[in-house]
């Protein structure tokens, strides 16, 4: 898609409105204000400037233009970002992309999902009468089947080949799609088929469950790593849930398929489950933009009580709520309902104990008092929020009933012993006058034509610095409106950077000062060169020369450069 384009979306489409679409905006001055969606703060550092439509989070540094944060906030395409924001402005897209020929291999692989879930599901209709017959003893309802779009793979293996092939996919990209095996058959076979969707709803891989005890393989089978899936990012469930997550303030997660079903069976329907891995940083964070509280619904034995603990201590301490559900031993979410009712079960998440009382009245590990202090401090000792290691300090003294005070001293002195050397690095920004001056164009204190004419991009020594100007350089043209060109920048730390530049206030100094300044310091740098050759060839004159041109120059420019003398 040209330029023009992305430029008549952007010109018909309100960043302020688009944001306001997905997160509660403040008028904050003569810009809006919000808790960051993309990480967790308590106090809000996320701007969205009307007249520059741009957004900038000052606290994780995430900045960009409408397309930026469609794309970021959705976990979407650029191009998928730019169809939403075109249909809401109302203006038609025609491209390559639009036809029916899918281009990307990121498009291609969710067709071909999305065609597997097809596949499975008719599998279950025309085919699974035993597979149905398993569910209803399972107590799964058609509703719940339905809604989460199960299915069942064949005892074959090429059945979803085949379809794949009669619904016009090119053989050469199964390979690479993680539903075959290196011998090219059908990866699941005989299974019970739970497609997992992304955030969005869109079906991105497929855990498979065995239908009879004496099945080969392993109780479950799961997609691969793929370009459109990475099991420690997703969620299963969440596409359906997130909205009742967010209605409840709060978050059951479960272990797998099967107890996540049993819950919304019995109309826990603000669950998730987290595929099998201990709940990773990248899903906290996803399940943080619906709510700060989080049940940990794992196994009851000693492997499940562990995970909690581990899962409890990284929720923790990225500053959020987290309470374990003290399931009795060998029972889960599913063995649960099944035995007890749903009040039961409501019963226990009212008690849940949160993570030090969790620990302390633990009976299983087999740990006395002053262990299971270590456990908690050890987590506490990973800790780099302040405010979330104050909370946490002082949730564990009063579990333990010792003082704030003596949980501090233990942690200091657990860090000295890690790292006796440690000292904060405060430095003084070298390349102050560089920033600066790249403020003073983006603000239109000084024009672009006229620093071009005084410096090039040789004069920025920090690279950063020299990527932005060698932006400004390219987009010259139209500086009032530079952010339309951000998507232009596949460097994130780049746009980040030039979006807090575009956000910042303008510095006050004049930006001749910083010219002079940047002019002097690669004189500076030059003479210091040119000595250098002087002491290596001493009788080399076009050295000598070269040196008192420089000097000159440096005279010229600043009067109170110290003259030295020529050795």
């Amino acid at each position: 898609m040209d330029q023009s384009t992305i430029n008549e979306i952007l010109e018909k489409t309100n960043i302020v409105d688009v944001i306001g679409n997905y997160i509660p905006l403040k008028r904050s001055g003569s810009n809006y204000k919000a808790l960051c969606p993309f990480h967790d703060e308590k106090t809000p550092s996320f701007l969205v400037s009307e007249k520059k439509q741009i957004f900038k989070c000052f606290g994780c540094g995430k900045g960009g233009n409408a397309i930026t944060f469609v794309r970021d906030y959705e976990k979407i395409s650029f191009f998928e970002a730019l169809q939403k924001l075109a249909h809401q402005a109302g203006i038609p897209i025609k491209d390559h992309k639009q036809k029916k020929v899918v281009n990307s291999k990121r498009e291609l692989l969710l067709k071909i999902y999305a065609l597997a879930e097809n596949y499975y599901q008719q599998n279950l209709e025309q085919h699974g009468k035993h597979v149905k017959e398993y569910l209803r003893k399972r107590k799964i309802s058609n509703e719940t089947i339905n809604k989460f779009a199960l299915g069942y793979a064949l005892n074959s293996y090429a059945g979803l080949k085949n379809f794949l092939i009669k619904n016009n996919i090119n053989t050469k990209i199964l390979s690479s799609s993680g539903l075959f095996t290196k011998n090219n058959n059908d990866l699941f076979r005989e299974r019970l088929m739970f497609p997992i969707h992304d955030n969005m709803g869109k079906t991105i891989a497929f855990g498979g469950r065995i239908l009879h005890s004496d099945q080969q393989g392993g109780k479950y089978v799961n997609s691969p790593t793929t370009a459109i899936y990475k099991k420690g990012k997703e969620l299963y469930g969440l596409h359906q849930t997130k909205y009742e997550i967010s209605k409840k303030d709060a978050v059951l997660i479960c272990e797998g398929y099967t107890d996540f079903l049993r819950l919304y069976e019995n109309n826990f329907h603000h669950c998730v489950a987290n595929l099998g891995t201990s709940l990773t940083d990248e899903q906290i964070r996803l399940l943080s933009r619906y709510t700060k509280n989080f049940f940990l619904l794992y196994d009851g034995d000693q492997a499940g009580k562990n995970a909690a603990v581990r899962v409890a201590g990284k929720i923790v301490q990225s500053g959020y709520t987290a309470r374990i559900v003290d399931f009795e031993n060998e029972l889960d979410p599913d063995s649960f309902l099944q035995k007890y009712s749903s009040d039961k079960l409501n019963e226990l998440l009212s008690k849940a104990p949160n993570l030090s009382e969790f620990v302390k009245n633990d009976q299983m590990m087999g740990l006395n008092e002053r262990s299971k202090l270590e456990i908690l401090i050890e987590i506490l000792n990973d800790f780099e929020d302040k405010m979330a290691m104050e909370l946490f300090s002082r949730e564990i003294a009063q579990t333990f009933q010792i003082s704030e005070n003596a949980v501090r001293r233990k942690i200091k002195r657990r860090r000295y012993e890690k790292n006796p050397t440690a000292q904060k690095n405060v430095s003084y920004d070298r390349f102050i006058e560089e920033s600066n001056l790249l403020k003073a164009i983006l603000h239109q204190k000084i024009e672009y034509k006229k620093v071009a004419q005084e410096i090039d991009s040789t004069y920025y020594l920090k690279e950063i610095h020299r990527k932005i100007f060698e932006f400004i350089q390219k987009n010259n043209k139209n500086i009032e409106n530079i952010s339309r060109n951000l998507e232009q920048i596949e460097d994130d730390l780049l746009k980040n950077m030039i979006t807090q530049m575009i956000f910042s206030v303008p510095p006050e100094s004049e930006p001749e000062e910083y010219i002079r300044t940047m002019k002097v310091r690669k004189l500076e740098n030059e003479l210091k060169q040119i000595n250098q050759k002087i002491k290596t060839e001493p009788n080399k004159k076009e050295y000598y020369l070269q040196k008192i041109e420089i000097r000159n120059k440096l005279m010229k420019l600043n009067k109170k450069v110290v003259t030295k003398t020529i050795y």
